[in-house]
């Protein structure tokens, strides 16, 4: 089974601003947002929030970016361990 080193903590990555050159700051896991039974839900659904699909959920973990100063949001894809 493959986890995500971002979310278990096992590495720490700074991600810089496209916009405006200042630290993202990771707001985790895209799915998330969904709710607080998120990692319950059918994967066809995650698949519509996160955009990846069954195969691909087994691969990569799709984080939610956030800048403090443009106040844009920016989603990166992490390679599972």
């Amino acid at each position: 089974m493959a986890i995500c080193p971002l979310c278990n903590a096992l590495e720490y990555k700074e991600y810089t601003c496209p916009n405006c050159k200042s630290q993202l700051q990771d707001y985790g896991k895209a799915v998330d947002y969904l709710g607080p039974y998120s990692a319950y839900q059918d994967q066809e659904l995650l698949e519509k929030v996160d955009g990846l699909s069954a195969h691909d959920s087994e691969q990569y973990c799709l984080h939610l970016l956030y800048c403090p100063l443009c106040e844009k949001q920016t989603e990166i894809t992490v390679q599972l361990i």
